[in-house]
C-alpha cells in the first residue's frame, strides 16, 4: 500500500468517483474493513463502544457499528455534536440494538467506556486540522483515561494528530491499533503522532493503484522475496559471503554480522579480519571459516589487495562492523571498492560508512550492486549536512538513492529501503527494542547472506530489512521491551519460515 498525503490521498478518492464508485460505497468499504478487524480481536459476547464524529470519518465509524451489531456483538455509539449519521440511519442502528449515547451526556459516556472490550475512535479524520475542538477534545480525552481494560482502534487515523506531519498539536487519542484505509497517511509514520498509531493495519478498499513511488513493506511483498531451498542443493549454490569486519577493539560485531549470514542461509562465510578477532569469531561461531592471512584494516591499501582472490570469487561482500577509523581504513575501504568487481555485490556499514564519506569523490565508487546502511548520523556524514526538514525520511532515501546509484537502507524508527529508481520501501514497525548496540550489525549480515544467495540488491535489503525486524518482534513478545543483539539470530530462520508458509 502506498504512503500518501492528504492531498494524495483526496486524489485517488476523486479518481475513484471519476471512474464511477459513489462515496457511500467507499464509506461501505470502509466500515467493512474496521469491522473485519475489530472483529478479529473480540468474541461475540464482548461489547465495543464507537465514538462517532462529523465527516467520513464519522460515516465510516457508523458503518462499522451496523457492520458489527449484525455480527450479533452489543455495540454502543457515542455520538458528537454535529455527527455525520442521518436519523433514519440513527434508527435502523437502534433497531439492530445500538445504545446511542450523546457526548454532552457525561455518565452516559463514561458508562459506555467503561463497559466496552474495544472502543473505536471515528471521531475526526485526515481533513482535521490544529488541535482538536471541543467537545471532540474532551471525548479524546475520556477515552484516553478509559483505555486500562479495553483495547482502542482508530479509524484510519488517531483523532488529533494531523495526517500529513504527524504533529500533535492538542489532546489526540491514543490507540493500541489503526486501521488505515486505502492508503498510509504519511502521519501515521512520523513523529510524535507515530507514537498514538499502535499497530498499523493498512486495508485496501478498492481505489486505483498509484503511480506514487513510496509503499509500505508487508508480509505479502516480504514472502515473494524469500529465496528457494532446493532438496537437490548444496552449500556453493547459496553462495559465498565475505565479512571484512571488526578489529582489535571490536571483537563483537564479526561474530553478530558472519553469524546473521550464516543464520539466514548463506552456504558460507569467510571471516577477514585481525588475529583476535579470528580466534574470538571461531570460538562462538564454528561454521565459520576465515581468510588465509590476517587482514587490518588499519595497515591500508595492502590489506585490501590481500583479500583481491575473495573478492574475485565471493558474490557478496560485507565491509564495515567494528572494523575501527583512521586513515588506514579509509584507504582500505577505498581499495577493496576500486578491487571490487562490479557484477558483485557488496554491504558497507558501520566503520565502512565513515570511510566511505572520507573518499573524495565515493559515488563514483558504488553502483546499483551496493547496499549502504546508515543510521541517521552515519547518513548525515555520507550527505555532508544534516536534514533539512523539509522532506520525508522516504522521500529523503529515494532522493539520495537515485542520485547515487545505490541501494540505500536509511535505518531509523520506519526503515526506508530505496532503490536507486527512487523508489522506496518503508517498514512500518518501529520497534524501540532494537535501539541496541550490534542490530546494525546483524542487519548488514542478513543482507549480505541474502545477497550471496543470489537475490538482487534492492530485494536483499528489503527482505533483511524485514526479517529483521520480524525476529525482534518475536523476541520481545516473548518478553520484555529490550534484547541482545545476539537474541535475533535464534529468530532469523522462524521469521524466513513463517514469510515462506504465507498463502
Amino acid at each position: 500500500m502506498n504512503i500518501v498525503s492528504v492531498e494524495e490521498m483526496r486524489a485517488l478518492e476523486a479518481a475513484a468517483f471519476a471512474a464511477g464508485c459513489t462515496e457511500a460505497e467507499l464509506q461501505e468499504r470502509a466500515g467493512q474493513a474496521v469491522a473485519e478487524e475489530v472483529l478479529r480481536m473480540v468474541d461475540v459476547s464482548e461489547r465495543l463502544v464507537v465514538l462517532v464524529g462529523h465527516g467520513n470519518n464519522g460515516r465510516d465509524g457508523a458503518v462499522a457499528a451496523r457492520r458489527l451489531l449484525e455480527r450479533g456483538l452489543g455495540v454502543d455509539l457515542v455520538l458528537a455534536p454535529r455527527h455525520a449519521v442521518r436519523p433514519d440511519e440513527l434508527a435502523w442502528l437502534r433497531g439492530l440494538g445500538a445504545s446511542l449515547v450523546a457526548s454532552e451526556d457525561g455518565v452516559g459516556v463514561d458508562r459506555a467506556l467503561t463497559g466496552a472490550q474495544v472502543a473505536v475512535d471515528a471521531l475526526a479524520g485526515i481533513g482535521a486540522r490544529g488541535a482538536l475542538r471541543e467537545p471532540l477534545a474532551s471525548l479524546a480525552a475520556r477515552l484516553n483515561a478509559a483505555r486500562e481494560g479495553r483495547r482502542v482502534v482508530a479509524l484510519d487515523l488517531p483523532s488529533g494528530v494531523d495526517a500529513d506531519t504527524g504533529e500533535v498539536p492538542g489532546e489526540a487519542v491514543w490507540a493500541d491499533a489503526t486501521v488505515t484505509l486505502g492508503g498510509v497517511k504519511q502521519g501515521l509514520l512520523r513523529f510524535p503522532a507515530a507514537e498514538r498509531v499502535g499497530r498499523l493495519i493498512p486495508r485496501q478498499i478498492g481505489l486505483a493503484e498509484s503511480s506514487l513511488p513510496y509503499t509500505i513493506l508487508d508480509e505479502t511483498a516480504l514472502r515473494r522475496l524469500v529465496p528457494a531451498r532446493g532438496l537437490d542443493a548444496h552449500k556453493y549454490r547459496f553462495g559465498r559471503a565475505l565479512v571484512a569486519a571488526g578489529s582489535d577493539h571490536f571483537l563483537g560485531a564479526p561474530v553478530l554480522c558472519a553469524g546473521a549470514a550464516a543464520r539466514v542461509g548463506a552456504g558460507l562465510v569467510t571471516v577477514a579480519s585481525t588475529r583476535d578477532v579470528r580466534l574470538n569469531v571461531a570460538g562462538q561461531l564454528p561454521e565459520a571459516t576465515f581468510s588465509q592471512t590476517e587482514i587490518r584494516a588499519d595497515e591500508g591499501a595492502a590489506a585490501a589487495r590481500a583479500l583481491e582472490p575473495y573478492l574475485q570469487s565471493y558474490g557478496a561482500v560485507v565491509v564495515g562492523p567494528g572494523l575501527g577509523r583512521g586513515a588506514g581504513t579509509t584507504e582500505f575501504v577505498r581499495e577493496l571498492l576500486c578491487l571490487r568487481p562490479r557484477e558483485h555485490t557488496l554491504v558497507i556499514d558501520a566503520d565502512g560508512l565513515v570511510a566511505l564519506s572520507e573518499i573524495d569523490n565515493w559515488v563514483d565508487l558504488v553502483d546499483g550492486n551496493v547496499v549502504l546502511t546508515p543510521h541517521s548520523g552515519e547518513l548525515e556524514r555520507l550527505v555532508g549536512h544534516g536534514p533539512s526538514g523539509e522532506e520525508t525520511v522516504w522521500s529523503e532515501a529515494g532522493r539520495l538513492a537515485r542520485e547515487w546509484g545505490c541501494v540505500l537502507a536509511a535505518k531509523g524508527p520506519f526503515t526506508c529501503i530505496a532503490a536507486p529508481s527512487g523508489r522506496v520501501d518503508v517498514w512500518p514497525r518501529a520497534n524501540a527494542a532494537l535501539a541496541t548496540g550490534g542490530t546494525g550489525d546483524v542487519l548488514a549480515g542478513i543482507t549480505t547472506g541474502l545477497l550471496a544467495q543470489g537475490l538482487p540488491a534492492w530485494d536483499a535489503a528489503r527482505l533483511a530489512v524485514g526479517v529483521h525486524g520480524l525476529a525482534a518482534a518475536n523476541v520481545v513478545q516473548r518478553g520484555w521491551r529490550t534484547l541482545l543483539a545476539s537474541d535475533l539470530f535464534a529468530e532469523i530462520p522462524p521469521a524466513l519460515g513463517a514469510l515462506s508458509q504465507l498463502g
